[in-house]
């Protein structure tokens, strides 16, 4: 079969200036200084779930979370299906694993099989690596219970999870909440129970559980984590209000008395301890990464995870030493970031967007957001990935959509094209590394 024509860059140059910008020979790039800087120049990557090894296909229902899922390393292209992932997943494939075929079907999987196992042979963490390379991708920040032994520390920093910490309480008897929340918080709960034991700490009243906390968020610290990371939006609203610690205490003390049955009782002593996470956060110097916008589980309530429910902790000067981070481009809540963003310790990155809408849709949004005044330095390039073919498509598109939201602007004579290259240079890799202090 013919191999497929390249079109990194030739999609991307048609959709902003159309045929005219052809000559005879292919493609005559615009602004080629730039075209040439985002495709040679490495990311890093501020969110990801990365998995090294060889994965077999999974073939059953994953219902209700999203098609497909980030750990599938392949698909089956729909060819009823319009859909970046799709699209891209041939081209993902042949940079990958040497794939050769326009699509993929459940006939290819044997061969995909194979070409898998061949270029994990030299193990995980070398061909992680070179996955990476393949990717342009230079640095990954994980969301990992932790990193283990498959990943080069040197390149795969770690994002401790702390939403645990939020939930101490037997949430069994909690009423009026679905059972997938409830059995979210049980998770949670059983999970900060054996972190309590792991740590061989008392955690009888409010004070005592704080201290479990500091020691926990000390340890993220001394393991070298780049961050700490809630993805409470799944399960319960963004919006943590103020409450006073007397309030708390009283519900701490009922909590351990016996099992609490009333869910906003619960969600204020949430509320006072993501809090305390936040300050104490600001302390440790380690940024605060929040799940926002769109999720892979059908449970999720966009509603609840709008980040502009976090203008309850991001307006409180009581966290102005704390970094925020909002994952996943809030989408679909985009749009309405702008205000956020004005506050110097709140920043955005657009993983999961990049692998879920075509780079046009978020050319849009980089655009909107560089329109804005001074937010150059507050976008951030994240992946969501966790199998190479997701870290691909990922970057591929996201080389294309920053390429035309630059494009754009340079036509439009609001930046010249050396401009758009300090300022892809930091969307790509330098505002990460200030934000998360990678460069030390």
């Amino acid at each position: 079969m013919k191999k497929r024509v390249k079109t990194s860059i030739l999609t991307a140059v048609l959709a902003i200036f159309g045929t005219a910008c052809l000559d005879t020979n292919g493609v005559k790039i615009p602004y080629k200084k730039l075209h040439d800087f985002i495709w040679e120049t490495r990311f890093v990557d501020v969110h990801s779930h990365p998995i090294a090894g060889h994965m077999e296909f999974d073939g059953r229902s994953h219902y209700p979370i999203l098609e497909p899922v980030i750990s599938r390393p392949y698909f089956p292209v729909d060819r009823d299906r319009l859909a970046v992932a799709d699209a891209l997943e041939p081209e993902a494939l042949e940079e990958l694993y040497g794939y050769t075929k326009e699509e993929v079907t459940a006939s290819d999987f044997p061969e995909l099989e194979r070409l898998s196992r061949n270029f994990w042979q030299a193990g995980k963490r070398d061909s992680f690596n070179r996955a990476m390379d393949i990717c342009g991708i230079d640095t990954v920040l994980a969301n990992l219970e932790e990193l283990g032994d498959a990943f080069d520390r040197a390149r795969v920093r770690w994002v401790a999870f702390v939403d645990s910490l939020i939930y101490p309480f037997d949430s069994a008897a909690i009423k009026s909440i679905s059972p997938f929340f409830k059995q979210s918080l049980q998770r949670y709960y059983f999970q900060g129970k054996a972190l309590a034991e792991k740590f061989d700490m008392s955690t009888e009243d409010l004070d005592s559980y704080l201290r479990f906390v500091d020691a926990v968020l000390n340890d993220c610290k001394e393991n070298d984590a780049a961050a700490l990371k809630f993805a409470s939006a799944y399960i319960r609203t963004l919006r943590f209000d103020v409450v006073e610690k007397g309030e708390a205490e009283s519900i701490f003390a009922d909590g351990r008395r016996t099992k609490l049955t009333d869910r906003k009782r619960y969600k204020k002593i949430q509320d006072y301890i993501a809090r305390y996470i936040c300050k104490r956060a600001g302390s440790l110097d380690l940024p605060v990464h929040f799940h926002t916008g769109f999720g892979y589980v059908a449970t999720l309530k966009n509603l609840d995870s709008n980040p502009l429910n976090l203008e309850s902790i991001f307006s409180d000067m009581r966290f102005a030493n704390t970094r925020f981070v909002m994952l996943h481009a809030g989408y679909p809540w985009w749009d309405l970031l702008e205000p956020l963003l004005e506050k110097k310790n709140v920043f955005v990155e657009f993983s999961a967007a990049n692998w879920m809408i075509y780079w046009d849709q978020l050319a849009d949004i980089l655009y909107r957001w560089l329109s804005y005044h001074g937010l150059t330095g507050k976008i951030m390039f994240g992946s969501d990935a966790g199998t190479p073919v997701f870290f691909w498509i990922a970057a591929e598109n996201s080389r294309r959509a920053l390429y035309m939201a630059l494009s754009k602007l340079i036509d439009q004579k609001r930046m010249s094209e050396s401009m758009a290259i300090s300022i892809a240079g930091k969307i790509m890799r330098e505002n990460a590394i200030r934000i998360h202090n990678l460069d030390r």
